[in-house]
């Protein structure tokens, strides 16, 4: 008979040290095998870790611990991340974060709040699906098969398909809300800022990030960023590369409801300048 006060807890917890003890990655029947549990059980528990990036599979089904608990302890990925980022706030005086983009998710591996505005509602180790905007610097660089059904899903396609041909060209990609709905975004993300991300019911901070993501999720085309007008930045991503394969991004959060254009090319400039500092941390010459 389980003695312990919440049986739920305590088998998310069995397998979450099961994985950290593996040598090696383990299919679902392992962990239930080793643990007594239904697989229905396990499958569930690790679907749900896979999620909030405790747990990661892998492309045979099988999983190992995720990067969500190094990043709980400020554990950089690699050697230069954190200095990297750390300087990308210090130039720029928005927040940034460095994520790694598999093939149908992106991954939260270290964040760095500006002085003035926390990135607003995401967690270390928190995991995104591929959908349109998310993985934009890096999804130019995959097979055109899989940039097609990226593109596929984004709600302007018009506007979204000059995006690959910027980043190539740029090395980065830049996003911001409509004329009219700046301020709004400004609003939400001062009032996550407020809150802090803990203080907010998980599907509730879910449901806010995703509204945001709507509202921001707008790419801009080389003619808007070569404007001399102001623009709503939302923010700005670029690749890292490993070797030549594009694996990570950086992103840059200003979330601004007005930025000139020599705030732009500065941003631009400073996210470029962290994600090939980055890139170079990982040995890449790209």
């Amino acid at each position: 008979m389980d003695r312990s006060p919440s049986p739920p807890t305590r088998r998310v917890l069995d397998v979450l040290t099961l994985l950290a003890d593996a040598a090696e990655a383990l299919p679902v029947a392992a962990v239930a095998d080793r643990l007594g549990l239904a697989r229905a059980t396990v499958t569930a528990i690790l679907a749900e870790l896979d999620a909030a990036g405790w747990a990661q599979r892998d492309a045979e089904r099988r999983y190992r611990l995720g990067p969500a608990p190094a990043a709980l302890l400020g554990a950089a990925p690699d050697t230069g991340v954190a200095e990297a980022l750390a300087a990308l706030v210090a130039r720029t005086g928005a927040g940034a974060t460095l994520s790694r983009v598999d093939s149908d998710g992106i991954t939260v591996l270290a964040v760095r709040h500006g002085p003035d505005r926390d990135i607003a509602g995401v967690p270390l180790g928190h995991r995104i699906p591929i959908r349109f905007p998310v993985g934009a610097a890096v999804l130019p660089w995959r097979p055109k098969a899989e940039l097609r059904r990226w593109l596929a899903t984004a709600p302007d396609a018009e506007r979204a398909a000059a995006l690959p041909e910027l980043v190539r060209a740029r090395g980065v990609a830049v996003f911001g809300p409509r004329a009219e709905d700046a301020n709004t975004v400004e609003l939400l993300a001062d009032l996550l800022t407020a809150l802090g991300p803990e203080m907010l019911e998980p599907r509730l901070r879910t449901r806010t990030l995703r509204g945001l993501s709507e509202l921001t999720g707008r790419p801009y085309t080389a003619a808007d960023l070569d404007s001399a007008d102001p623009l709503p930045v939302s923010y700005l991503a670029a690749p890292v590369f490993a070797g030549d394969t594009a694996t990570h991004e950086v992103q840059l959060g200003p979330l601004r409801s007005a930025v000139t254009r020599a705030e732009r090319d500065a941003y631009v400039a400073a996210t470029i300048a962290a994600a090939q500092r980055i890139s170079a941390a990982l040995g890449s010459a790209h």
